[in-house]
């Protein structure tokens, strides 16, 4: 996948429910699409283990935006993040790299070192799915 496609598409939130199997919709609330100060809010879920899901809404904010490079504000009833998303040439392909930084309000139900990794295991599941998404597309 070239990087310029691949970013237009997972920089646009709005695609976040074809690729992001906790993110159920998102309404544009601010702006007009991909743009520095544009606002969505977002319905998703979480899975907890061996529990009942969890469902919240996120209000999420782009802060800035460059060539292939976003940064969001997300902020829910759980934490505030900061998150920026990078995607580079990578051999034929594309690489992205995803940098978060969060500070709980209240962990969600989950022991404090348990947040963490279960937020890593749902983003590995997120970037596959991605993945899964473009083959399935036809795109290499």
């Amino acid at each position: 996948m070239p990087p310029d496609l691949l970013f237009a598409f997972v920089s646009d939130t709005r695609n976040d429910p074809l690729w992001c199997d906790n993110v159920e919709t998102v309404d544009q609330i601010e702006g007009d699409g991909v743009e520095a100060g544009a606002r969505f809010r977002f319905h998703q879920h979480l899975d907890r283990p061996r529990s009942d899901r969890i469902e919240f809404d996120a209000d999420v904010v782009i802060i800035d935006v460059g060539p292939r490079t976003i940064t969001w504000q997300v902020t829910d009833k759980f934490q505030d993040r900061n998150i920026q998303l990078i995607v580079e040439p990578d051999g034929a392909g594309s690489k992205i790299t995803q940098i978060t930084e969060a500070s709980f309000q209240r962990p969600p139900g989950l022991a404090k070192w348990a947040y963490p990794l279960l937020a890593r295991r749902t983003f590995k599941g997120q970037f596959a799915q991605l993945a899964a998404y473009f083959e399935g597309l036809g795109a290499k």
